[in-house]
């Protein structure tokens, strides 16, 4: 000190460097300035430094006194190895030693307190006091918005859970029969309820998927911008219909659901009926259980005359009444009708123009699952000409009264000698042209049976009687069939000398007895293949029909044929032990057999546990019984699929009654119709009180009664949704519901009305009005200390350029009289206060950095970085590439200028190659973009390459560091939720590489 221009005494240095070390060559301590000494008592001089302190700031492997000068003219941070007190400052070579000027490098106020270290112990330039009181007083805000994000956090988190937990609880009961299922937008399943986990498979447009990649097929079908989106696939045998609801937000979809197998399948028998209707050539038509008509087929519209517009609405009575008309089949026919009942009249059936004509009319009931009506079917059939031809026969029957059958008389050798009026009529032949012949050789041909003729020559030949029927033909070769009986004429001696026959026309006996063959062929085949067991009896309870089904169902072994003839009475008693109540059975037998009246559909349970359907007809021919029809259906299963039915509605009442959330019903006039106990406690009010009434007008705030109206209409629509409401229960208390409606169907699938599930969430929102209330007072927090740091900033660089104007005005006026060692420091001085300004600098901007507006826009980086490249000093020995094209980005532009002109500018500094390259490339990813910054620097070491990302931390010497811009940086991705990383070898060069979202 004593060659130089300056003259400090011990107490002056001690005043301007409180903090220094002297050091000789061998690097022991020679000196110590007063605030070390107080800090590290127990440190005496002679002892070898770096046996007490290690230089943490720069790193050097190996350091000792031979080495010791690569620590000097550069930033160091030393650190006591007892006290783990840490120093900032630097090494100057000091004559034949080294000097240490540096101060207490304290990282927060609690260490400036540990420490037990007062304002007196540092110097009055000494800028450290300012920092820390800036880190203080952002210490402090820190802490208050750590705590407040916190609570916001926590509260966000809590009524995002209540409300997921909400949803969930509302579309996936464990309970429902229907499948649903909750996939991401990529397909994957993140939920289902139990019964989506029996869908294994399922079959869309006839491609068979398993379930996990049916989801990963349809996700991509599913137009996510609609509200609904619906889709149907079949899954073992059975047939669902699903609605996908998108939730953007939550990025995935709920899919719902239902089986639509019987609907299916109704339809399908309800196209074939509609088709059979269609093109039966007998009149069809449809009525409502009222008796109005509302679908009649071709057929009746061409039998009545009528348009199908002047038929709808009105009846078959309506339309067939005539004056003629029987008014009891007419009566028959209605009250059957009422009486849900089968019929079959025939009536005089009226047409539009004033005709008749003879209808034959079968009504059969359509029922729905609890035997009730909710249709009628009738088929008109026009029997106009079967009732001429019984006209007819009515008057030939008249007329056999009289003289009813044919007669004629042949001689001993069999040719005719006497007709009648009948023979010659019934053969076409004329008197003249029969007698003298015989009658076969008139009357029999090609198709009359050979044996019959010779039955007839022979007993005539014989001379004996003769009774059969036979195939003749007219004169005109026209077939008729005649049952003919006649004997033999004797004289008195016993001679054959006339044959008498009697001849009757059985040709139309023939044909209805060939139809009555035709029509019990078919009702012996449909009995034969019916799935109900069928057993019919005469009179005397033998069988004379039995299928398949009722062998099976009494466990008969042999074949159905083998019953006929059986007593059933017998077999009855024989077989009692099949039943539960064996006694009762058979008096409940001999009961429906003594009355002789329909039994339908009545129930008998087997001893081992089977429950039959029994139904009894008796057979009637005139007023006598003719025989009773049984038949017997195992509806075991479907028994106890009904008790089970039955049970699940139970267990769903009782579930409905006491869920947490509160269940309402209402009509489409908002009359409420049912509510549970859980929704009268929510809204304060009773059964009794809310029953009748109109829920909007008793439990609703006046602003959303228009809301609920709204919502009302389009329950009336199908549609399904959530919305909050504010009610006032009966205290008058204001409540906030959170309402899940949804349309209520009827049986015939007509809405109704509309359920709602209400939950509570006052809470909730009294929890986002304190989140509203706490974000304002955020806002103004924030934008105090933004405040704030402007004018600390503002008061840090306004000493600074005063102190850098001062050094310039000094080396001005004694430009010639300093030597190059005071120059030199001078030159520290500037360089010092021009780092400073920009650490200064460096602090105001990464603060800012959150509070820039977002003005995002499309962002072309190419023209960007060459902005960048323009803008910033680059030597000549460096050269920045851009490897590909990098693409265009949304964004905001100050923020990407930032990012990529710090990172660029930090590569630029720190190269310390003769030549050096910064190349800039980019990926593209699904969702991402991954671009990279290399350059073929220093390198950082593994150990500081997390650190290098924290604001002040800088490993390197050069002057312009401050240790902020890469924090900067890092500050920026993560407020667009990227990633920055780096990938660094020593001595070979660094890259960084940034994630941003698409």
């Amino acid at each position: 000190m004593k060659n130089s221009q300056f003259h400090f005494d011990s107490e002056t240095f001690n005043r301007i460097f409180p903090f220094y070390v002297l050091l000789d060559c061998n690097l022991l301590i020679k000196g110590r300035g007063k605030s070390f000494i107080k800090l590290l008592p127990d440190l005496k001089n002679n002892i070898y430094f770096l046996d007490s302190f290690t230089i943490a700031k720069p790193f050097i492997e190996e350091l000792n006194s031979g080495n010791f000068n690569k620590v000097t003219n550069q930033l160091v941070i030393i650190k006591s190895l007892q006290d783990k007190v840490s120093f900032r400052g630097q090494f100057e070579k000091y004559e034949e030693g080294y000097l240490f000027l540096g101060s207490l490098w304290l990282t927060s106020v609690h260490n400036f307190k540990e420490k037990k270290i007062s304002l007196f112990d540092f110097a009055h330039h000494d800028p450290s006091f300012d920092l820390l009181d800036l880190m203080h007083n952002r210490d402090k805000s820190d802490a208050a918005l750590q705590k407040s994000l916190t609570t916001i956090h926590q509260q966000e988190n809590d009524l995002k859970d209540a409300t997921k937990e909400i949803r969930d609880i509302a579309l996936f009961p464990t309970q429902n029969p229907d499948p649903l299922i909750r996939i991401d937008f990529e397909g994957n399943l993140l939920k289902m309820n139990p019964a989506a986990h029996d869908l294994k498979n399922l079959t869309s447009q006839g491609t068979d998927y398993e379930i996990y990649d049916f989801l990963k097929f349809i996700v991509h079908q599913i137009d996510k911008t609609k509200e609904r989106w619906v889709f149907e696939a079949d899954s073992n045998g059975k047939y669902y219909s699903f609605v996908c609801k998108s939730l953007q937000e939550q990025q995935y979809v709920n899919i719902y659901g239902r089986d639509i197998t019987e609907q299916k399948r109704n339809q399908e028998e309800l196209n074939k009926l509609s088709l059979v209707a269609k093109t039966n050539k007998n009149g069809i038509v449809f009525t409502h259980p009222d008796g109005k008509i509302f679908w009649c087929n071709a057929a009746y519209l061409k039998l009545t005359g009528y348009k199908n517009e002047e038929i709808i609405g009105k009846t078959p009575v309506e339309l067939g009444s005539n004056p003629l008309s029987n008014k009891e089949e007419i009566r028959s026919m209605i009250s059957a009708f009422y009486e849900g009942d089968t019929f079959e009249v025939e009536i005089l059936h009226a047409k539009k123009n004033g005709g008749t004509f003879w209808s034959k009319t079968v009504g059969q009931p359509i029922l729905d699952s609890s035997k009730k009506v909710i249709q009628y079917f009738a088929m008109i059939e026009d029997i106009t000409e079967d009732k001429q031809k019984e006209e007819q026969l009515l008057l030939l029957s008249s007329i056999a009264d009289k003289n009813i059958s044919a007669v004629v008389i042949c001689d001993k050798k069999g040719k005719i000698e006497w007709v009648n009026s009948s023979f010659t009529k019934m053969t076409g032949f004329t008197k003249e042209e029969l007698i003298g012949h015989r009658p076969g050789r008139l009357l029999q041909g090609e198709a009359t049976n050979p044996e019959t003729i010779a039955y007839l020559r022979n007993q005539i030949k014989e001379g004996l009687p003769f009774n059969c029927e036979i195939l003749n033909y007219t004169k005109f070769k026209e077939k008729y069939w005649v049952r003919v009986q006649g004997q033999a004429l004797y004289n008195k001696q016993g001679e054959v000398i006339k044959f008498f026959a009697i001849e009757e026309n059985i040709s139309q006996e023939k044909e209805f007895n060939q139809q009555l063959i035709d029509s019990e062929n078919r009702l012996t085949s449909l009995i034969t293949n019916l799935q109900s067991g069928i057993l019919l009896e005469d009179e005397d309870r033998k069988v004379l029909i039995a299928n398949k089904r009722f062998c099976d169902l009494f466990d008969f072994k042999g074949k159905p044929e083998e019953m006929i003839g059986f007593d059933s009475k017998m077999a009855t008693e024989e077989n009692k032990h099949f039943f539960k109540k064996p006694d009762e059975f058979i008096e409940r037998v001999e009961e429906i057999l003594r009355n002789k009246k329909n039994v339908f559909s009545e129930e008998i349970e087997l001893a081992d546990g089977r429950v039959y359907e029994r139904s009894f007809i008796p057979i009637a021919k005139g007023n006598k019984n003719d025989g009773h029809l049984w038949s017997f259906e195992d509806i075991t299963i479907k028994k106890k699929y009904k008790e089970s039915l039955e049970g699940e509605k139970e267990k769903y009442r009782n579930i409905i009654a006491n869920m947490n959330m509160g269940l309402l019903e209402v009509d489409q006039d908002d009359i409420i119709q049912l509510a549970n106990q859980s929704f009268c406690d929510m809204s304060g009010f009773s059964l009794i009180d809310l029953l009748g009434n109109k829920a909007s007008e008793i439990l609703l705030h006046p602003e959303d009664k228009k809301l609920v109206n709204f919502k009302n209409k389009e329950r009336v629509k199908g549609k399904s949704d959530s919305y909050e409401v504010t009610s006032i229960n009966k205290k008058g208390e204001t409540r906030y519901w959170l309402i899940s409606g949804a349309p209520n169907y009827n049986v015939n699938g007509e809405v109704i009305g509309s359920i709602g599930i209400h939950l509570d969430i006052t809470r909730q929102k009294s929890l986002e009005l304190q989140k509203e209330e706490l974000l304002k007072k955020l806002e103004k927090q924030n934008e105090q200390l933004n405040d704030y740091a402007q004018i600390v900033s503002h008061d840090l660089k306004s000493p600074l350029q005063s102190i850098h104007s001062l050094v310039t005005w000094i080396k001005e006026d004694n430009d010639k009289e300093f030597n190059a060692q005071t120059l030199q420091y001078l030159d520290m001085i500037e360089d010092k206060v021009e780092k400073m300004d920009h650490l200064i600098e460096g602090i105001l901007t990464y603060s800012k950095v959150d509070d820039i507006e977002m003005i995002t826009e499309n962002i072309n980086l190419n023209v960007e970085i060459n902005k960048i490249i323009d803008i910033i000093h680059i030597p000549k020995n460096i050269q920045v590439v851009i490897k590909n094209e990098l693409p265009t980005i949304k964004a905001e532009r100050f923020r990407m200028q930032q990012l990529f002109m710090n990172i660029i500018s930090n590569a630029v500094n720190y190269i310390d190659k003769p030549l050096g390259f910064i190349e800039i490339s980019f990926e593209e990813e699904k969702k991402h973009y991954v671009f990279a910054i290399k350059d073929n620097g220093p390198g950082i070491a593994a150990e500081n390459q997390e650190k290098i990302f924290k604001i002040f931390q800088s490993f390197t010497s050069n002057k312009r560091s401050t240790g902020i811009g890469l924090s900067i940086v890092k500050k920026i991705v993560e407020n667009y939720k990227g990633k920055i990383w780096i990938d660094s070898e020593l001595t070979k060069g660094t890259t960084f590489f940034i994630k941003l979202p698409k």
